[in-house]
C-alpha cells in the first residue's frame, strides 16, 4: 500500500511559510505521497494566486507526489445553490487544476441530506454523481466516493447503494474509516466485508464517542480498532493508498509522528 499524508494533519501551519516544514516533517517519517486538500488554510482548488505557485515550487523541491485532489464536491444540499455551482464550476475547474499537477484521481461525496428524504431524491443523487464520473472519466480520471457522516454515503449500507447504482469501473471508494464508525459506531468488520471490492483509498482515522460528540485521537488511542483496519488490508493485499489523518483535538505537533510510530508498529 502508498503511505500518504495530508497537508493539514502533518502540521497546522497555514502560514505561508508552512509547506517546507509540512513536507519536511512528512518526508522525516518516510512519506513523500500526499493527498491534496487544504494549503495555507483553503481547500483544493480554490487557493490564493501566490499559494499556488508555492504549492508547485515546494512540490518540486520536495519530490512531492499526489495521488487525488479532494474538492470538497457536492459536500452541499442537492436541493441548495450551491450545487449548480459544484457540478458546473467547482467540477471542471478541480479537474484542470488537478490536470496541471499530472494527478488524475478526483474525490467526491455524496450530497447532505435532508431532514426529510423527498420522493425519487436518492435517483437524483445516483444521476448527478454519473454525470460527474462520466465528466471526469473522459478526461482520463479515476473517480472515488468518500462517505461523511449525513451525507447520502454516510454508512457502509448507503455507500455501498450508490457504488452499485452509478455502477462504473472507475468510480470506487475511499474506506473513511473514522467516518463511518461516527455514523455507525460499529466495528470496522461488518461494513469493510460490504466494500472490500471497491476500495481504492483509505483514510486511517481513529477516535471515539465523548459526551455524544466524536472526538478525534492518536492511533490506539481511540476504539476504531486502526490495527484490525490495517491487518485487514494486509491480509487482503490492498494496494491502493492509506491517508493518514491523524490529528486530534485539539492538533498538537506530537500526532503526527506519535501516530506514524504506531502504524509502523503495525506494519512490521
Amino acid at each position: 500500500m502508498i503511505i500518504t499524508a495530508v497537508t493539514n494533519e502533518v502540521h497546522p501551519d497555514i502560514s505561508p511559510d508552512g509547506l517546507p516544514s509540512i513536507f519536511g516533517r512528512a518526508q522525516k517519517a518516510g512519506i513523500d505521497s500526499f493527498e491534496l486538500r487544504v494549503v495555507e488554510g483553503k481547500r483544493f482548488p480554490l487557493f490564493e494566486a501566490d499559494a499556488w505557485d508555492r504549492l508547485k515550487t515546494q512540490s518540486r523541491k520536495f519530490g512531492i507526489n499526489y495521488t487525488a485532489v479532494s474538492p470538497g464536491l457536492f459536500k452541499v444540499p442537492l436541493a441548495s445553490e450551491l450545487m449548480a455551482l459544484h457540478a458546473n464550476h467547482l467540477l471542471p475547474m478541480s479537474l484542470d487544476l488537478a490536470d496541471d499537477l499530472g494527478v488524475k484521481t478526483l474525490i467526491l461525496f455524496g450530497p447532505t441530506r435532508a431532514e426529510t428524504e423527498q420522493s425519487g431524491e436518492f435517483d437524483r443523487v445516483v444521476e448527478l454523481i454519473s454525470k460527474a464520473v462520466d465528466q471526469a472519466v473522459a478526461r482520463g480520471f479515476t473517480v472515488q466516493l468518500e462517505n461523511l457522516p449525513g451525507s447520502w454515503a454516510d454508512t457502509s449500507d448507503s455507500c455501498l447503494a450508490l457504488l452499485d447504482a452509478v455502477n462504473h469501473p472507475d468510480f470506487g471508494y475511499v474506506w473513511d474509516t473514522g467516518n463511518l464508525y461516527e455514523s455507525e459506531q460499529e466495528h470496522f468488520r461488518a461494513g469493510y466485508e460490504k466494500l472490500k471490492p471497491y476500495i481504492r483509498n483509505v483514510h486511517l482515522k481513529d477516535g471515539a464517542v465523548v459526551d455524544g460528540k466524536m472526538t478525534w485521537m492518536r492511533y490506539g488511542e481511540g476504539v476504531t480498532d486502526v490495527k484490525g483496519q490495517v491487518e485487514a488490508l494486509l491480509a487482503d493485499n490492498y494496494s491502493g493508498t492509506l491517508v493518514l489523518e491523524a490529528a486530534c483535538q485539539p492538533h498538537e505537533m506530537e500526532d503526527f509522528p506519535t501516530s506514524i510510530a504506531y502504524l509502523k508498529s503495525v506494519l512490521a
